[in-house]
């Protein structure tokens, strides 16, 4: 059965990370992802560097602990903002916000590391080039949010 909302999903396990990933969150979502593999894996995060890097962490590990290369979560989908979702859109929200030096520098690391899938480096190069970032605030709150991520959802269900 294809899902017609949100609302039909039944998340087992809902979790805010702020930054990149502790070691036990890794291992937590990593039991998650071997115990019930049916469960999909999705990260919601920003349209920047950070928000890439945070996936890769969790996709890939992080490269200050290859040793613990047993907490990858290989299965993890990107369900957060992308170029497509504010560039081509007529909408009175605040727009995009120019990347800072810093940005700069995190994304250049991770295209030298060529860990990244093809998506998530065609989006790094975009935001390089249109010098852009933003965050998911940048879809309106409230309802609005809901029914991106409701899209969101449907697209990668189907």
């Amino acid at each position: 059965m294809v899902p017609t909302s949100t609302k039909q999903y039944n998340l087992a396990d809902s979790f805010q990370a702020k930054g990149y990933p502790d070691i036990q969150t890794r291992q937590f979502l990593r039991l998650l992802s071997i115990r019930y593999p049916e469960l999909p894996v999705f990260a919601l995060v920003d349209f920047d560097p950070d928000g890439i890097g945070i996936m890769s962490t969790y996709k890939y590990g992080s490269i200050n602990l290859a040793h613990e290369s047993n907490l990858a979560v290989r299965s993890i989908q990107w369900l957060g903002i992308r170029s497509c979702d504010f560039l081509r859109t007529e909408s009175d929200v605040q727009g995009p916000l120019r990347l800072t030096a810093r940005d700069r520098k995190i994304a250049l690391k991770l295209l030298e590391k060529q860990l990244l899938d093809g998506d998530w480096w065609r989006e790094l190069q975009v935001m390089l080039m249109l010098n852009v970032k933003a965050e998911i605030q940048i879809l309106g709150g409230g309802e609005a949010l809901e029914e991106w991520l409701d899209r969101k959802l449907l697209h990668v269900s189907s």
